[in-house]
């Protein structure tokens, strides 16, 4: 046997391997001994078959079975053997076996180069502390209420807060913005719809949802809309749109009172336990906010800390999982197809930054686990399992059998288990300086 590693890039070598006709007969020949007694020809014993007659009656198979064995074995010697970290297969070649002379395999492989671990003990980073302020638990308590309102069908001039049935069509000049924007109905013409007067931040026409304050029942009103060089449909970007609505039915948000029947739905004694609820809530969810945020930061400066070429393979598949999370949200935001193909350049762009980032966190991350011996057990495994199970509404014995029939996902697991373990490790090492309070993002 000959290995022979040829570099195609820095981070890419051909391995290729081959093997003398020497070599091939033994293996072909093991081959046919362990057929031989496992199969039955006419006029023989099982097992007892004539060598010659099982390669004849078998050959198909045989050549199968042992391509597989030279690729094994080629991986086992040529592949396992790299002094470097081997990433990912890209391709193997196996057109270079031929059982009748000298035979070779090749495999592309992506590789990480070699570079020495920054420090990676003692990382400073500045931590906040997870508090709650009144303010916060004061809003809580305001989306509770509101989530239990009831609407009130009315007849008065429209505040902020009301919900009303509406029609509006959008033009720009004299041009219909349905003609212009076919597949953004929100738009360009509402026949009917429910807005909430004054509300900040929700989907749709910003005008309109502010234009309706002061109108009330059957009147008509025109309003304007100049919509921002960097909005997301590209063809209403930096244009003036007018809009004239008609109001169809106004409904008042009642509150409920948070008297005794209010407090046992919600499985308190008062507002004071409620309070105290909400604000282990609070507490609780900064503390994870908190901690991503100690992870990223982590992280940043182990990427800032080294450069190196990172593997083609690598980046291509991180870049891929970018862009299609990238557009699923943007569809979900109602952002069309057309629109993402039409950026599709600068979102590659963008997506590939990411990629590299991401990948280089991941391979650093990864040689520190190595260094530390960090492994992902059974237990961890079984733990992540019931977690998924848990968040997708699936029952673990379910989602147990989807994973045996997907070995990609359970990689994938494992290696998500190990970067979090990983993480964990490097959060105990830090060095934390107590900056200010959390803030509420709320």
């Amino acid at each position: 046997m000959n290995i022979d590693n040829k570099d195609i890039s820095p981070t890419r070598k051909a391995i290729v391997v081959e093997f003398t006709s020497d070599e091939l007969a033994s293996e072909e020949a093991g081959v046919i001994a362990e057929f031989s007694q496992h199969v039955s020809l006419p006029g023989f014993r099982k097992g007892k078959a004539n060598a010659s007659m099982v390669r004849t009656r078998y050959a198909k198979e045989i050549k199968k079975e042992l391509k597989q064995r030279l690729v094994q074995k080629a991986h086992q010697d040529g592949v396992g053997n790299l002094e470097h970290k081997v990433f990912s297969i890209v391709e193997i070649d196996t057109d270079g076996i031929d059982n009748k002379k000298d035979s070779k395999v090749t495999f592309t492989v992506d590789i990480v180069p070699a570079f020495d671990l920054p420090e990676y003990e003692g990382i400073e980073i500045e931590s906040t502390e997870a508090t709650a302020e009144d303010k916060e638990i004061d809003q809580m308590i305001e989306q509770i209420l509101s989530q239990r309102a009831e609407f009130k069908p009315v007849e008065k001039v429209i505040e902020k807060g009301d919900y009303v049935r509406c029609g509006y069509v959008g033009k720009i000049g004299d041009q219909l913005i349905d003609e212009l924007v076919p597949n953004h109905k929100m738009y360009g013409t509402q026949k009917s719809t429910w807005e909430e007067a004054g509300a900040e931040g929700t989907p749709g026409v910003s005008a309109v949802v502010e234009g309706l304050i002061g109108m009330k029942i059957g009147d008509t009103k025109e309003v304007e809309m100049e919509f921002p060089s960097d909005f997301h449909v590209t063809e209403l970007a930096d244009k003036k749109a007018q809009y004239e609505i008609s109001v169809e039915e106004v409904r008042e948000k009642i509150l409920p009172e948070m008297d005794e029947a209010f407090f046992e739905s919600l499985k308190v004694k008062d507002e004071g336990e409620l309070r105290e609820q909400i604000k282990k809530t609070i507490e609780h969810r900064k503390s994870e906010e908190i901690a991503n945020a100690e992870r990223q930061k982590i992280i940043d400066h182990l990427v800032q800390q080294i450069e190196i070429p990172l593997p083609e393979s690598g980046i291509e598949s991180e870049r891929n999982l970018i862009l299609k999370d990238f557009m699923q949200k943007n569809m979900q935001a109602g952002v069309s197809a057309e629109d993402f193909e039409k950026n599709k350049e600068s979102l590659h762009d963008s997506a590939s930054k990411m990629a590299e980032s991401r990948l280089k966190s991941k391979i650093v991350l990864d040689l520190i686990a190595d260094k530390e011996k960090i492994k992902v057990e059974n237990d961890d495994l079984s733990r992540a399992i019931m977690h998924q199970a848990s968040m997708t509404g699936q029952k673990p014995e379910a989602l147990v059998k989807q994973l045996r029939n997907n070995q990609e996902q359970i990689d994938a697991m494992r290696d998500d288990i190990k970067i979090g373990k990983t993480l964990g490790f490097l959060m105990e090492k830090a060095n934390r300086k107590l900056g200010s309070k959390s803030e509420s993002k709320d």
